[in-house]
Parts: structure tokens; sequence; C-alpha cells
């Protein structure tokens, strides 16, 4: 349990110093321009 916590802990450390100092992709937003992207290639129903 210790090492759980203690390995968490770390990662979010690491994870919020990441994010604060390097310019980490909004993996949501490519998610959704992909989306868009996806349904703007479909063809339409005949």
């Amino acid at each position: 349990m210790l090492q759980f916590l203690a390995g968490f802990t770390l990662g979010n450390i690491v994870g919020m110093f990441l994010a604060q100092n390097y310019e980490v992709p909004n993996i949501a937003k490519k998610l959704e321009d992909f989306k868009k992207d996806v349904e703007a290639k479909k063809k339409p129903p005949e």
C-alpha cells in the first residue's frame, strides 16, 4: 500500500512539472478534432 501511494504521489508531481514546463498536447481536443474530420469525410447517404 505504501509503495502504491509513493508511486502515485511521485507520478502526480512529475505530471504537474511536465504540464507546467513543457507543451503537453491536449488529448481530448485532438480526439474531438479527429472525430470532426471523420464526420466531414463520411459520404452522404444516397
